[in-house]
């Protein structure tokens, strides 16, 4: 950028540094480069699972019209390999600059494809792609630019919303999440058929590492937080890039499931307890879970979610431990009642 920067450049700059959520800063990422490079295409990619699946998630994407005003649909690539920039960034970690067809009607017009790869401590996390129709230095410098505005601050908001010990998101940024997501589900259900087959399902979970004090006891507290890790990234390495998973305090932890029903989600639950009771820790050997899971209902709260996910599982730590309860299937056999507290009060 030049040393004089234009008033609405700044605006956007001291927009983008005054966000602290993932998603907005995307957005106003995409939107000020919209407004300040020529582009037909810009889209941001986000890596969704482990980078040797090397699959995708487009976060952001705007598709500007073309010369008869028609908006041409933004295709979503759903893995690296799909395409060969992208491929190529992802192997060298290096900006990739190709060529792509713009069809105009029944005109084709070749221009210019960049692939940025985006980075943070924890290595390459996704990509920016812009489609336009030459290269221009221009351009070029103020999508760095922004690029590096995008990387400080992801940094920022990566080391706000995770748990230090664990690398899971911490419990403070667990409401903000959860509203959000009951909020998105709302606007989806207003939109979508009255058919119940069509409304998204997901589910909430409440864990907690059995007898975890015994193991602070008996080895001490470097060797739990030994524990602690290799929990975490059980958790990792079971539930999906999509699932939200959270150290909600000590030895307790939560997983959001996207788009599953109790069904399925008791049995992702319970093969992930399975999971833990047989790995093995260097020089404490093996501990248990025990889970409490409930079915997320948009008009719930997130204070509500936990409550009732938090009856499950402490009523699967009274009757044995190592195991998975529903609070839906506890309350229609009559092993919990339907009474949920928030402070003093008693919700019926």
């Amino acid at each position: 950028m030049s040393q004089s920067a234009p008033p609405q450049l700044l605006k956007h700059i001291v927009e983008l540094t005054s966000l602290r959520e993932q998603h907005a800063l995307q957005l106003c990422l995409i939107k000020t480069l919209q407004e300040f490079i020529s582009a037909h295409e810009i889209s941001l990619y986000g890596i969704s699972t482990p980078a040797e699946n090397s699959a995708l998630k487009l976060m952001v994407a705007v598709d500007q019209s073309n010369e008869t005003n028609k908006p041409r649909r933004q295709v979503a690539i759903r893995t690296v390999d799909e395409d060969a920039d992208l491929k190529q960034c992802f192997t060298t970690k290096k900006q990739v600059v190709s060529t792509w067809e713009n069809k105009i009607g029944g005109e084709v017009k070749l221009g210019v494809k960049i692939v940025h790869p985006v980075s943070t401590t924890h290595g390459l996390v996704g990509f920016l792609v812009v489609k336009s129709d030459t290269l221009q230095q221009k351009d070029q410098d103020i999508i760095v630019s922004f690029l590096r505005i995008y990387h400080n601050y992801l940094e920022l908001i990566d080391a706000n919303e995770r748990d230090a010990l664990t690398g899971l998101l911490n419990r403070s940024t667990f409401s903000a999440k959860m509203m959000a997501v009951l909020a998105a589900q709302r606007s989806h259900q207003n939109r979508a058929s009255d058919d119940p087959t069509h409304r998204p399902k997901r589910c909430l979970a409440m864990l907690d590492i059995d007898h975890f004090k015994n193991v602070n006891d008996q080895f001490g507290h470097l060797h739990g937080d030994e524990v602690l890790l290799l929990f975490a990234r059980l958790m990792t390495q079971t539930f999906r890039a999509d699932d939200q998973l959270y150290r909600y305090g000590g030895e307790e932890f939560v997983v959001y499931l996207e788009d599953v029903d109790l069904t399925m989600g008791l049995a992702i639950l319970e093969r992930f307890r399975a999971r833990v009771e047989a790995f093995n820790i260097p020089q404490v050997g093996k501990v248990t879970v025990s889970i409490g899971a409930v079915e997320v209902n948009q008009q719930d709260l997130p204070t509500t979610l936990v409550e009732q996910a938090d009856k499950a599982l402490y009523y699967a730590k009274d009757h044995g431990r190592n195991q998975v309860c529903a609070y839906e299937k506890l309350l229609a056999d009559g092993k919990l009642s339907n009474v949920l507290t928030s402070g003093d009060i008693q919700l019926f």
